[in-house]
């Protein structure tokens, strides 16, 4: 409202999260990007390896891999056009997850086995969910 101090946001906080979805799941589904956009909504709620704010989840240290200085994505998802019909698809996910959906069962954790390999934290135990090429994780 009138009253709230004037703050400019040169980019919003929900923009880091549609361009972590694009870096993580552009090849998936739509499902697979919901799961992925949960997850992010996930730490966002519970400050798991996060602040809270979307910025500070997905650009929390070796995290989200898209961020890692040597990922060759992270140059071209700074520069995503909103009009492209793969970062509306994130978009829309992004508003699905706000919105409750529920596709990766309350996961915090995921990884693309085919990409990764098994990570040591990956406990069969707490998986929760298999979208597209990613398996999901509680903690």
């Amino acid at each position: 409202g009138p009253s709230e101090p004037a703050v400019m946001r040169l980019i919003p906080d929900e923009t880091w999260a549609v361009i972590t979805i694009w870096q993580e799941s552009r090849g998936e589904g739509q499902a697979g990007r919901v799961a992925v956009a949960e997850v992010i909504r996930n730490r966002m709620r519970r400050k798991y390896s996060s602040d809270g704010s979307a910025a500070g989840t997905v650009l929390f240290p070796y995290q989200f891999s898209g961020w890692n200085t040597n990922d060759p994505n992270r140059v071209p998802a700074a520069k995503l056009d909103d009009a492209d019909p793969t970062v509306r698809a994130c978009v829309a996910a992004w508003q699905q997850a706000l919105g409750g959906s529920e596709t990766a069962k309350g996961a915090v954790l995921y990884f693309n086995p085919r990409i990764v390999g098994r990570p040591s934290w990956a406990d069969p135990d707490k998986r929760v969910a298999t979208v597209g090429a990613h398996e999901f994780f509680i903690d």
